[in-house]
């Protein structure tokens, strides 16, 4: 009698836990703390970080090193994104909230710019250097919520290559890395040469599409 009743218990138990978790929402406190925790961890690649001027935006790379994965209560990722000669361009932290629905956080720190994408069912909200700059969407639109302006696209319809628009303006597109691939393959092929208001805009929104690849499983 008592081996069943601990039985019992312990599956309603489990079954308590497992409910608590997939429903949980962490708050603005929780995820203001955890972006602390990774800028603090950016902080040592910070100086090493290549800054990205035209020139070295052509070489960013699809790969990484000190890639660490782990799996709990949602999985986490953090590596560093080198240049196609293997100069560390990008770290990124990449963090799943345990939730029925779409929610997670990814930090990312360049040379220049720090980016914040909060990953959630009704879209993506984007921090640049820790100013709210707007929404992507799930067909990788990037806009402005208050005025619902364009800031750019990804267009995700093509299987290899990805282009990116940044106002009404053909910036470049991402391709997609081949699998099994002994070279080290560029991301971006470049359009144009973009200027101080859209380059945020640019490593923003192809940051985050870079990321979620890289992230995938």
């Amino acid at each position: 009698m008592f081996s069943l009743l601990s039985i019992v218990v312990f599956i309603m138990a489990v079954f308590l836990m497992n409910k608590m978790f997939i429903g949980f929402r962490p708050g603005s406190k929780k995820v203001n703390t955890d972006v602390s925790r990774f800028r603090a961890h950016a902080e040592k690649w910070k100086d090493a970080l290549v800054p990205w001027t035209h020139e070295e935006i052509t070489l960013f790379s699809w790969n990484e090193i000190n890639k660490v994965k782990k799996r709990g209560f949602g999985r986490t990722f953090e590596a560093v994104i080198e240049s196609i000669y293997h100069e560390p361009m990008l770290y990124y932290y990449y963090k799943e909230y345990p939730s029925s629905r779409k929610n997670a956080i990814i930090f990312a720190q360049s040379h220049q710019y720090e980016f914040v994408f909060r990953i959630r069912k009704k879209g993506v909200q984007v921090f640049i250097n820790e100013e709210f700059t707007g929404t992507i969407g799930d067909d990788g639109s990037f806009y402005h919520e208050g005025e619902r302006q364009l800031l750019g696209k990804v267009d995700r319809y093509d299987a290899t290559r990805k282009t990116v628009t940044i106002g009404d303006q053909v910036a470049g597109s991402i391709t997609l890395p081949l699998l099994d691939s002994s070279v080290n393959q560029r991301v971006y092929d470049m359009d144009i040469k973009l200027d101080d208001q859209q380059k945020p805009l640019f490593m923003a929104l192809t940051v985050f599409y870079v990321i979620s690849e890289l992230t995938k499983e």
